[in-house]
């Protein structure tokens, strides 16, 4: 179905925080999932991602029809003459605040035409990558998120932040931005109940009147697609009726050592090895067979490459246990690694969203943590105990916590079919309970 033409006084919504040409599945179900949330309030709202690296249109299929989503990038590029810099975009908006006749701001809108989208829009909505409002990926990468947020302020604009993670900070620059941002928004929505408090904190507990909410991550109301071609081997001839097929995503940044590539997010122990470990922990099982699951598919050999950690991996467990071990190969996009995923019976992931898209489907899942969004985020729908933190931990416990998990498993998944429906009700409704 083709989208309707959006109606004269519809609402324009900027998404901050999320796009959908990073390779990261995880950012793109948020951007997603975030939209759905708004289509969903209002089925004719005007939707631009403000981020992306080029201008583009963006198609996406919600509640049977066709929605279409434009694209508007910030640029932090040498070129600062170019319409889409951060630059220009900083210049008009200190015009706006001098320039007070109405024709002369019109006059700088119908100049540019990425000032118009901004200055148009009736609300900005940031989900910031779900857990970038923090320092933990470095400081630059914070100031550059604060930056483009602060074009928002500057604008004068109503400003919702979406459910995620709040913290930790480890500058005190990065600190006083934050407190800069939530101070202005209007509601901050937390996607763990520990981040309530938190918020408050970095409020100092002022703003008492400020509407700070709890809701569960958007990305539980991803839907799953079907990829057109499927490539895993021939793990469907594997696959016999009382086989469990556990998915086993690998994240290549922890498999690098972080951005870093020496340990970033200090781990206890080394990530390989606790990997090489879990399958050897499930090879055990006769009956186990493991499908390595990537979730940020970024091109060649960088550190962020979930395929070039799993085929490391892959290459050097298959031989050792032939027919056992397989690996999805190929680009898909966030739903249709969602629909790989719900074929699982179990799951063991260390991208937080590979663990979601399992979870979201009542498929029991195991997170390997390296920040504490995996606690807030497995607490919410009551599963604290299925994430493993080799923060803390040691090997051994971890491999106890994962057999127990599994041990576990058919348990888990009963309490899942209770409180998911429960879950993606809330989120869908999100909008209803804000003030706006």
């Amino acid at each position: 179905m083709t989208e309707a033409t959006p109606k004269k006084n519809s609402k324009k919504i900027c998404l901050l925080g999320a796009k959908f040409d990073t390779g990261n599945l995880g950012v793109s179900a948020l951007a997603e999932s975030s939209i759905k949330c708004i289509i969903n309030e209002w089925p004719d709202a005007e939707v631009t991602v403000l981020g992306g690296r080029r201008e583009d249109e963006h198609k996406l299929k919600l509640f049977g029809r066709e929605v279409s989503v434009k694209i508007v990038p910030v640029r932090f590029c040498k070129n600062i003459f170019a319409s889409n810099h951060y630059s220009r975009f900083f210049l008009h908006a200190l015009l706006f605040k001098v320039l007070r006749p109405k024709r002369l701001r019109k006059l700088l809108v119908k100049r540019n035409p990425y000032i118009k989208v901004i200055s148009e829009a009736d609300m900005f909505v940031d989900i910031a990558g779900g857990d970038s409002f923090s320092d933990i990926y470095g400081l630059g990468g914070f100031v550059r998120h604060f930056l483009v947020r602060w074009l928002v302020i500057m604008f004068n604009k109503k400003l919702i932040m979406l459910p995620q993670t709040y913290g930790p900070f480890r500058h005190s620059l990065s600190r006083i931005l934050a407190r800069r941002i939530l101070r202005h928004a209007g509601t901050i929505y937390s996607r763990d109940k520990a981040g309530l408090d938190y918020v408050k904190g970095l409020l100092n507990h002022r703003n008492t009147e400020k509407t700070i909410r709890f809701c569960p991550d958007v990305a539980f109301v991803l839907d799953a697609r079907e990829p057109g071609h499927l490539d895993i081997g021939t793990l469907e001839e594997a696959r016999k009726k009382d086989t469990v097929l556990v998915g086993l995503n690998i994240s290549g940044l922890l498999f690098s050592g972080g951005y870093t590539k020496n340990n970033m997010f200090g781990l206890n122990l080394d990530y390989p090895g606790l990997i090489y470990s879990t399958i050897e922990l499930l090879m055990q099982n006769d009956k186990v067979i493991v499908l390595l699951v990537p979730h940020v598919l970024t091109p060649g050999r960088t550190v962020e490459s979930d395929p070039h950690a799993c085929q490391k991996v892959y290459g050097k467990m298959q031989a050792k246990y032939p027919n056992r071990i397989f690996m999805v190969r190929g680009d898909y996009d966030q739903n249709e690694i969602k629909h790989i995923i719900g074929r699982c019976d179990f799951f063991i992931g260390s991208r937080m969203h590979s663990c979601i898209a399992a979870l979201s489907q009542g498929i029991p899942a195991v997170g390997i943590a390296y920040s504490k969004k995996f606690l807030g985020v497995f607490e919410s729908i009551g599963l604290a105990r299925c994430v493993a933190d080799p923060r803390t931990s040691t090997e051994d416990k971890l491999m106890e916590r994962i057999n127990l998990a599994f041990e576990e498993r058919l348990s888990v998944r009963e309490s899942l079919r209770d409180i998911i429906p429960t879950v993606q009700h809330r989120v869908l409704d999100m909008f209803k309970a804000s003030d706006l």
